[in-house]
C-alpha cells in the first residue's frame, strides 16, 4: 500500500456548496465546489492552489470530528 503524503492543513470557511480557503505561500484565494452531495460532508480534501500549485490538506469547517 503506498504511503499518503502529509500535506499543511488549513482551514477553509463554508458558504453553501463552496468551501474558501486562503494558501499560506502566496495568499491567493481558491475555492472548492462540492458537486456531489457525499462531498459535502467529507472532513478534509487535499488540494492544490490555483496560484502557485502548493498542495494542501483543507480541513471542512462545521463537521464533526
Amino acid at each position: 500500500m503506498p504511503t499518503q503524503k502529509s500535506y499543511p492543513e488549513i482551514r477553509g470557511t463554508r458558504t453553501g456548496y463552496v468551501i474558501r480557503f486562503t494558501c499560506p505561500s502566496c495568499a491567493a484565494e481558491s475555492t472548492i465546489v462540492n458537486k456531489m452531495p457525499q462531498d459535502h460532508f467529507r472532513n478534509a480534501r487535499v488540494v492544490s492552489c490555483r496560484h502557485c500549485r502548493t498542495r494542501l490538506n483543507v480541513l471542512t469547517p462545521y463537521t464533526d470530528r
